[in-house]
């Protein structure tokens, strides 16, 4: 008989359902039926070492996270600031920004133990200023002119002077060949972070919308606004 692992059920039917899984698709990364995987979720049997490996790999989660006593905390969700009606967010968005916030908070903290210093902008507005004045901030402090941009493509030099500035950028449309982000669900997000801010952008949309979800990611840095976006309307006041 194949080694059983002696795993936490609940820990397990938290790792599928924070991964926005459905047990007939976790059974069927196993090769198993929904009433099995019920079964380990629910504590009257356990899976092989082999099988409860592979439910890890596919929720995305450290195999020993599902040996924990209880369930871990993990990383909190971030501030939905998309249009009303939107889609529920799908496994694609959800392991894409838990990969995006493992990231920062490792950069943040390497930054802040080493003495790093803080990135001057973060929060340097609130909600509640005018948004002109935040975009005139946003350009001067990146050194952009839209007017007279250096290249052909004004989203890579927005992308460079925002690196440059100590901003992190992550661009891409997909996990991997079978999960695609869908740029209706999720455009951008950003996590303002005084040691490591970041800013997310699907690149599912062609290079305008980048490039505007690009601007309105910025601003909740400026703002200091951690959220994710699907609108392209920014989120700052004009008053």
């Amino acid at each position: 008989m194949a080694n059983r692992a002696y795993i936490t059920a609940k820990v397990l039917k938290w790792a599928r359902e924070s991964a926005k899984m459905t047990e007939e698709i976790a059974a069927s990364k196993v090769a198993v039926s929904s009433e099995r995987l019920n079964e380990w979720e629910t504590g009257e049997s356990f899976p092989t070492i082999r099988q409860a490996q592979n439910l890890a790999k596919a929720y995305k989660r450290p195999f020993a996270l599902f040996f924990l006593p209880d369930i871990p905390n993990d990383f909190q969700p971030l501030k939905d600031f998309r249009k009303p009606g939107s889609k529920e967010l799908s496994t694609s968005s959800i392991f894409i920004i838990r990969e995006i916030q493992q990231k920062q908070a490792w950069i943040s903290d390497v930054n802040e133990e080493n003495n790093e210093n803080i990135v001057p902008f973060v929060g340097r507005f609130s909600i509640k200023d005018n948004a002109l004045k935040v975009a005139q901030d946003i350009l001067a402090t990146l050194d952009i002119n839209p007017l007279n941009y250096k290249t052909n493509n004004p989203i890579l030099e927005w992308i460079d002077k925002a690196e440059s500035n100590g901003i992190f950028i992550s661009r891409t449309s997909f996990i991997h060949s079978r999960l695609k982000l869908d740029s209706n669900e999720i455009q951008g997000f950003a996590i303002a972070d005084n040691f490591a801010p970041f800013v997310f952008i699907n690149s599912d949309d062609w290079d305008a919308p980048q490039l505007f979800t690009l601007v309105h990611e910025l601003a909740h840095i400026w703002i200091a606004e951690t959220g994710i976006s699907n609108d392209l309307e920014l989120s700052i006041n004009k008053g």
